[in-house]
């Protein structure tokens, strides 16, 4: 297979998962033109969508020999670095929109919400989760990486892994997800075959 047939399909199997994600998210919402609904609306998407990319990075890494050698790794590194800009923005997002949405049905004020919330344990875990994708997100930009040796850097990136995990359990956790619980599921367990496989078993 050319290279660029190969771009293509690997493109276009991406956006079909982020495609699909919004689709089950869209057939169970609920319209409300409530302030609080509105904004736990556009929380749960960004979260959704967050997580999916959050896989979609895990599996560029992955080493998928039809993947790399068809796409070619210095292309998968650059997706890499742009995806792992674009999840940041979306746990940012998502972030945001969940603490007006608690702020507006609470009727507290945003640094209550942020107390308030981090008492629940899968809240506790996703804000953790986030803070580690915050930390390999900071050590890969080029100012900072210049200044720490690869073995930190390389340190620091492996806490993707355990970033995934926390939000994987806070995805379960979250509102109305009878629907996409099986392709969550199934998504997470498909990258970590890959990445056990290729990554450990026969790098």
């Amino acid at each position: 297979m050319r290279e660029r047939d190969m771009v293509v399909r690997v493109k276009g199997g991406m956006l079909c998962g982020a495609g699909t994600v919004a689709l089950l998210w869209a057939a169970q919402v609920r319209p409300s033109a409530r302030l609080d609904a509105l904004f736990a609306t556009a929380a749960h998407l960004s979260g959704l969508l967050a997580g999916y990319g959050v896989l979609v990075l895990l599996f560029l890494m992955a080493r998928v020999p039809a993947v790399e050698h068809g796409v070619g790794a210095a292309r998968l590194a650059r997706w890499h670095a742009l995806g792992g800009r674009h999840v940041l923005l979306l746990c940012f997002g998502h972030t945001a929109f969940a603490l007006c949405g608690y702020a507006v049905h609470e009727g507290v004020d945003v640094l209550s919400a942020v107390r308030e919330l981090l008492g629940y344990p899968a809240l506790a875990a996703a804000a953790a989760g986030t803070a580690l994708l915050v930390a390999v997100g900071v050590t890969s930009a080029r100012c900072v990486r210049r200044r720490v040796s690869h073995e930190t850097w390389r340190g620091v990136h492996l806490l993707v892994y355990l970033a995934a995990a926390l939000a994987f359990g806070h995805q379960l956790a979250g509102p109305d997800l009878a629907l996409v619980a099986w392709f969550w599921a199934l998504a997470h367990a498909v990258v970590a075959v890959l990445l056990v496989w290729y990554r450990a078993v026969v790098p």
